[in-house]
């Protein structure tokens, strides 16, 4: 009985463990979206289940949302560090036909949101060779020097009038220096 009672024990222990993690050094964020599911309220007509590069869900701008949820969060919590370039990855769905969404790269600076410090749109169907397959995408970006650990980077789908739907999944947000 008392081997029986030690085992659990260090299964128990053994458990409760550090999990390795498997993301690189220069990653600053990511998401794919799965863990947001009851966390977002149903405000969010972008996540769906769709269609999705891996697991259940992914987002999506139509010509019924013409922004997707995204990401939103200062320099100054994502890296230590003054960052000079990052790159935007993910995984795209384009439909067959042309479609004009972009996926957006904006720095803002709180104190005045409606001037972007830095506003970069990666035009999709530039990107996507093939329609309705799954396309890795991703783009380096170069931040300009006033950016301050007080900017916002935010990272999010634009319709742009589009008539079809897009999907973005498995978003990754790296530090490229």
């Amino acid at each position: 009985m008392k081997k029986l009672l030690y085992a659990s024990l260090a299964l128990c222990l053994a458990a409760c463990g550090d999990k390795a993690t498997t993301a690189p050094t220069n990653q600053l964020a990511s998401n794919d979206f799965e863990s947001i599911e009851g966390w977002t309220g149903d405000a969010n007509p972008s996540l769906t289940k769709e269609r999705a590069h891996s697991g259940r869900y992914s987002i999506k701008v139509d010509p019924a949302v013409e922004y997707s949820m995204g990401y939103n969060n200062l320099l100054g919590k994502i890296s230590p560090s003054k960052m000079r370039k990052i790159k935007i990855k993910g995984w795209v769905y384009l439909p067959k036909g042309s479609t004009d969404v972009v996926l957006v790269t904006a720095v803002t600076d709180p104190a005045d949101p409606s001037k972007p410090v830095l506003w970069d749109g990666m035009k999709l169907a530039d990107q996507v060779k093939a329609d309705s397959k799954w396309t890795e995408v991703e783009k380096e970006i170069t931040l300009p020097d006033n950016v301050s650990y007080t900017h916002k980077l935010g990272v999010y789908l634009w319709r742009t009038g589009a008539p079809n739907t897009a999907y973005l999944d498995d978003l990754v947000i790296e530090k490229a220096e």
